[in-house]
């Protein structure tokens, strides 16, 4: 078996190696590091050498507090986010952009986009559905978003709000019956 690698002194990322410990997992030594934070923690050599840990942990509580913060930012831009317009908005994008969306395949997997304009600004969104006939008290079925153009993209020139009959009766599967 060759000789342990000496790593003291070492940047591993966010970690500097100090010295070996007495301890070894599945036959690597266990290295007492410092992170740039200032904590002390201990890892394997096999760890530090392939880069699966970086620093104490910091860093992974960084990211994640950066992600939350920037997830924060967008939804407070508005402060609409529990209203009924922003859950058809929400809808919207998620049956066109999210293959996990049971109805996806009806809508992003067709092809059916969110236009520029729509696709990452809920306030246009809403400006639009209030100046074209979005009204928010009405009974559930009473307004719902409908593409006038059931093959063609959410935008202003191809969206209306209609009743769920209306709606019905703009589908693909619908055909026109001629007396």
């Amino acid at each position: 078996m060759s000789k342990a690698k000496d790593l003291t002194g070492q940047r591993f990322g966010r970690l500097v190696a100090l010295e070996p410990t007495e301890e070894q997992k599945n036959r690597r030594i266990i290295w007492k590091c410092v992170c740039d934070c200032g904590n002390i923690c201990f890892v394997s050599s096999k760890r530090l050498l392939y880069g699966d840990t970086q620093s104490c942990g910091c860093l992974r509580k960084e990211r994640v507090t950066e992600r939350i913060s920037k997830a924060r930012e967008k939804v407070i831009k508005h402060n609409m986010y529990t209203t009924r317009l922003y859950k058809v908005f929400a809808g919207m994008k998620d049956r066109c952009y999210n293959p996990n969306n049971k109805r996806y395949k009806h809508y992003g997997g067709r092809g059916i986009t969110v236009c520029d304009e729509w696709r990452d600004d809920f306030q246009a969104f809403h400006d639009w559905a209030m100046a074209n006939g979005y009204d928010e008290n009405a009974p559930r079925g009473a307004c719902t978003l409908d593409r006038i153009d059931v093959d063609g993209n959410y935008c202003p020139e191809n969206c209306r709000w209609v009743d769920m009959k209306t709606q019905a009766n703009n589908r693909r599967k619908n055909k026109t019956v001629q007396n």
